[in-house]
């Protein structure tokens, strides 16, 4: 497996950790919703089952001003820290996602220090990602995320979540983790992929479009657009990596009347958009259509068209293919991104 990691650290502290055998999740409650920094993207992710949810506390469980939420649809886990706590913002926020194995081959690390399945590391080698330096830290406002692909993972997994958040008044810092109700020495979540229920027949074909939720637009609410058309615009969109749903018959932009058949993820490192459909288990894909530019749909003759024919990229008689990538260069500033496709029940 591939432990994918956002954001790292050097830890300034000494913090052993305890990693579980597969069990139910712990926690089950839903938290409040807590408003992203401006310019930070939320994924409402369309979970199946119930979401792992538990407390961030520092190492004396004196104060718990955060959350991390674990959940998965079915085929992306995503994790999410939300900080509640007034005058304090996420610094620097770090994730451990894997097995006991995977943290026994990193340097810096010993297993079974204290019994069975029980994992230190050391103050400088901790397993959380991708170094970036010390001092590197940045201003995550209240909420930061982290997804990946449920392939990559096995059916039960260790989560270590760590952020240092930062006081606004007095530039303090103080560390908080994921903690888990069986506390011993250290903390840790346990984490078992919830079952998705099969997804509904759509009974042949159906048109789909990808979801940006708050950044999304209908195409019907666009000025300038003489289509009746449903569909969405999504952006404008920064560098960085996206995960919106895909929606099949939602006409008039309805998503209540829609179904969910897929994900669209985008990676956007100018000048280049790695663009990926990927459907539910019971789904292909027949056709994708895709514009991604600086302006909020493409032209036809000055004036914006909705018609998926004419998007600039397109690929044909996938012939029930479940995943499809675009890879478009020569990209600068802010993009949007308008994903069309045809589902087919498999």
């Amino acid at each position: 497996m591939k432990t994918r990691i956002k954001h790292a650290l050097l830890l300034m502290m000494t913090v052993p950790f305890i990693l579980i055998s597969c069990q139910k999740n712990e926690y089950n409650d839903k938290p409040e919703t807590t408003a992203p920094a401006a310019g930070q993207l939320k994924t409402d992710l369309v979970y199946c089952g119930t979401p792992l949810v538990a407390p961030m506390v520092d190492y004396a469980q004196s104060i718990a001003p955060a959350t991390v939420t674990v959940m998965n649809d079915a085929t992306n886990l995503l994790v999410k820290f939300e900080l509640s706590e007034p005058g304090w913002f996420i610094n620097l926020p770090a994730l451990f996602i894997g097995t006991p194995g995977q943290l026994a081959a990193l340097p810096g690390v010993t297993v079974d220090f204290n019994g069975p399945n029980t994992v230190y590391f050391n103050s400088t080698s901790a397993p959380f990602g991708l170094p970036i330096g010390p001092g590197n830290y940045a201003n995550y406002g209240n909420y930061w995320e982290y997804s990946m692909p449920l392939s990559d993972l096995p059916e039960c997994f260790a989560v270590v979540a760590y952020a240092r958040i930062r006081n606004i008044d007095t530039n303090g810092f103080l560390d908080i983790w994921g903690k888990s109700p069986s506390k011993t020495s250290g903390y840790y979540l346990n984490y078992c992929r919830q079952e998705c229920p099969p997804p509904p027949p759509l009974g042949g074909c159906e048109t789909a479009y990808a979801f940006g939720e708050s950044m999304a637009t209908c195409f019907i609410s666009i000025p300038g657009v003489q289509s009746n058309n449903w569909g969405w615009s999504n952006g404008p969109i920064g560098a960085g990596n996206y995960s919106w749903p895909m929606y099949a018959g939602a006409g008039q932009c309805n998503i209540g009347n829609g179904t969910h058949v897929g994900t669209l993820t985008v990676n956007y490192t100018p000048p280049t958009a790695i663009v990926t459909y990927t459907v539910f288990d019971g789904y292909v894909l027949n056709e994708t259509h895709l514009f991604v530019g600086n302006d909020i749909l493409p032209k036809k003759k000055n004036k914006y068209t909705t018609a998926p024919g004419q998007f600039p990229y397109k690929h044909g008689n996938l012939n029930g293919v479940t995943s499809d990538t675009f890879t478009i260069n020569g990209l600068s500033g802010n993009i949007y991104v308008a994903a069309h496709s045809v589902v087919c029940d498999e």
